[in-house]
């Protein structure tokens, strides 16, 4: 971005908001990388815009001697910016699972076998059968490993954590399939 839009906004987010004045905030603001929005700003500096000081811990800070306390408003609302932001506002991204991928429907009879799978026969197995592929893996893996540890006395707990675990996957995958 050239150094005059930087300006540009930089002083708009000084004078309107009451954010802190650092490269990481001003990137996230402008949608440059912190680098840039650090050169930029030490050129604020040698204008005499920003000064560079550190607190009491010895952390560097950016202040702006001739900023507000509060930010400026009009009418009760902040006062109007000419041009239209410079990048879209940042958006939420929304992980639906491990993949990042929609869940599998599950139907209702594949969620009752799944619980009954992960209950009675071994845990793990119903949670592969109801798509939870990691998590089936490992509740498998911890009852096998758990097997042979029972003559240690730390295999028991594997194991019923193992149970617990695979029960409560199955109890989820019921809750899905009744709500899809």
């Amino acid at each position: 971005m050239e150094y005059r839009r930087f300006e540009r906004e930089f002083l708009r987010l000084a004078f309107t908001t009451s954010i802190e004045l650092s490269p990481s905030s001003l990137a996230f603001f402008t949608g440059i990388t912190i680098d840039e929005a650090e050169q930029h700003m030490q050129r604020l500096i040698t204008h005499g815009v920003l000064e560079l000081t550190s607190d009491d811990d010895g952390h560097l800070k950016y202040v702006m001697p001739d900023r507000p306390t509060a930010p400026l408003i009009r009418d009760g609302a902040p006062l109007p910016y000419p041009d239209a932001p410079m990048c879209a506002p940042p958006r939420a991204i929304v992980v639906r699972d491990l993949r990042g991928t929609a869940m599998a429907d599950v139907s209702p009879g594949q969620a009752v076998a799944s619980m009954f799978l992960n209950a009675m026969v071994c845990p793990g197995v119903g949670s592969l059968v109801g798509g939870k592929t990691r998590a089936g893996i490992a509740q498998l893996s911890l009852f096998l490993v758990g097997i042979p540890l029972v003559v240690v006395a730390i295999g028991l707990p594997m194991i019923v954590a193992a149970w617990t675990w695979g029960i409560a996957t199955g109890a989820q995958l019921i809750a899905e399939a009744q709500t899809s």
